[in-house]
C-alpha cells in the first residue's frame, strides 16, 4: 500500500501541470492519486502496517490533504477498510501536501506582472510555470528590459551594458536565454535577426568591433598595409585594395607567428577570425585560401564554416599523411559527430576518423620543417 511519504512525491510530480491548468483557469481538482500497490499480506498486522499510517494522515483526520474513500475487506475473518480511491480535492489541500504554498505565490505573483506588462506573453506564461518560478526574483527587471525594446525601434544606439534603464549592468548578459524566448514573442520580425544567436547581433545593439590579426608573408605587400603585422577591425579588412595570391588562415598563435615567408601571401590568425565571420570580404573570393587548423573535429567544423562562404578554400597539413607522419604526438579527444556538407571526400574521410577514435594532433606539433616542405609543393 501507498504511504503518505510516496502520495505527497507523486503528487508533487504534477506540480508545474497544475499550476498550468491553475493559471488557464482550468478546473483540475479533485485529483486522483493512483497506488498501483496491493496491502501486502492477508493479517490484521500486515493491514495495520499498511492502511493505518495512510488513514491517519489523511484529510478527515488531519483536516486538510488527501482524502480517501474507504470500502470493508474481510481479512482473516475479520471485516476490515480498506482504500479504493485516493484523492485531491482542492488546490488548498494539495499545496499543504505537497509544500508548495511558497511556490504556488511566486508563479501567480509572476504570471499577474507579465499580465499587467504584456498581454501578448499570458499564453506562454501560463505554458511555462517552472520557468516563472526559475526567474521569480527577477520578473520586474526582466519585464522593464522587454518594456524598452518593445517601446523603441532598432538598431539601438547601445552597447549592451549601457542601456538605459535600472538593472545592473551584467543582468542582460546573465538572463540572454530567457530574454531571448520573451523578446522573440514580443518582437516583429523585422526587429530580430533570426540568424543570429549572439544576443547583442540578434536584437541590434552596438557591438565592439571584432579585430583580425594579419601578418605578412611577403615584404613587398607592406605598401598595402602599411605594416608587417597589424589587426583591423572586421570592416577595414573588408575594404583593403588588394588581392594577396594566398591566403593562410591559421588556428593556433604560435604557428600564425612562425609561419615561413612566402611569395605574395599573408596569414590571418583563425581564432580571432572565425568568431566573426562574414561574407563582406570580396578580395578573399579572388584569392588562393588555405586553412590550417587542428586534425581533430573542430579544425574540420571551422574548414566547413569558412567554406560555406568562401567556396575556393582549400585546407592545408589537414590530411592523412601529416597525420601519421606525427602520429606520436596525438592526444584523446572528446568531440561529437556533426554533419559538415562542405568537406571533400577524404577530409570528411579522416574527419569521421578522428571523431569515433576521439583523437586530436594539434597543429604546434608539427614541424618547422615539414610545413616549409608543403609550402613548396604549393609553388
Amino acid at each position: 500500500m501507498i504511504t503518505p511519504a510516496e502520495l505527497k512525491t507523486k503528487a508533487d510530480k504534477q506540480f508545474f501541470k497544475i499550476m498550468s491548468a491553475q493559471l488557464k483557469g482550468s478546473l483540475i481538482f479533485p485529483i486522483a492519486i493512483r497506488s498501483d500497490k496491493q496491502i501486502t499480506g492477508s493479517n490484521y498486522t500486515d493491514w495495520k502496517n499498511d492502511v493505518l499510517p495512510l488513514y491517519q494522515g489523511s484529510k478527515s483526520i488531519i483536516g486538510k490533504g488527501y482524502s480517501v474513500d474507504w470500502k470493508y475487506k474481510i481479512i482473516n475473518g475479520t471485516r476490515q477498510q480498506v482504500p479504493t480511491n485516493i484523492y485531491i480535492e482542492t488546490l488548498e489541500d494539495y499545496l499543504y501536501l505537497t509544500h508548495r504554498s511558497v511556490d504556488y505565490k511566486k508563479i501567480s505573483h509572476a504570471h499577474s506582472l507579465i499580465t499587467i506588462y504584456f498581454a501578448e506573453l499570458v499564453i506562454w506564461a501560463s505554458n511555462n510555470p517552472s520557468i516563472l518560478l526559475t526567474y521569480a526574483t527577477e520578473w520586474e527587471e526582466l519585464l522593464l528590459v522587454c518594456k524598452f525594446f518593445t517601446s523603441n525601434s532598432a538598431p539601438y544606439p547601445y552597447y549592451i551594458r549601457e542601456l538605459p534603464f535600472e538593472v545592473h549592468s551584467k543582468f542582460i548578459e546573465q538572463h540572454t536565454g530567457i530574454l531571448k524566448k520573451l523578446l522573440d514573442i514580443l518582437l516583429p520580425e523585422k526587429m530580430i535577426n533570426k540568424n543570429e544567436t549572439d544576443f547583442t547581433l540578434r536584437y541590434y545593439l552596438k557591438k565592439a568591433n571584432t579585430f583580425t590579426q594579419i601578418r605578412l608573408l611577403d615584404d613587398e605587400l607592406k605598401p598595402y598595409l602599411g605594416y608587417k603585422e597589424c589587426s583591423l577591425p572586421l570592416d577595414d579588412v573588408a575594404w583593403l585594395k588588394w588581392t594577396p595570391s594566398k591566403v593562410f588562415i591559421i588556428e593556433n598563435k604560435t604557428c600564425f607567428l612562425t609561419f615561413p615567408k612566402i611569395k605574395d601571401a599573408i596569414a590571418i590568425f583563425g581564432e580571432g577570425f572565425k568568431s566573426s565571420l562574414t561574407k563582406h570580404i570580396p578580395w578573399l573570393q579572388n584569392t588562393d585560401i588555405y586553412c590550417w587548423f587542428d586534425l581533430d573535429g573542430s579544425g574540420f567544423e571551422m574548414l566547413n564554416m569558412i567554406r560555406q562562404y568562401y567556396p575556393n578554400a582549400s585546407s592545408f597539413l589537414m590530411d592523412i599523411k601529416t597525420f601519421e607522419a606525427f602520429e606520436n604526438f596525438v592526444v584523446a579527444n572528446s568531440p561529437k559527430i556533426k554533419t559538415l556538407n562542405y568537406l571533400m571526400p577524404d577530409e570528411r574521410k579522416l574527419y569521421h576518423y578522428l571523431v569515433s577514435q576521439k583523437l586530436r594532433l594539434e597543429q604546434e606539433r608539427i614541424s618547422q620543417q615539414f610545413v616549409q616542405q608543403s609550402i613548396q609543393k604549393l609553388n
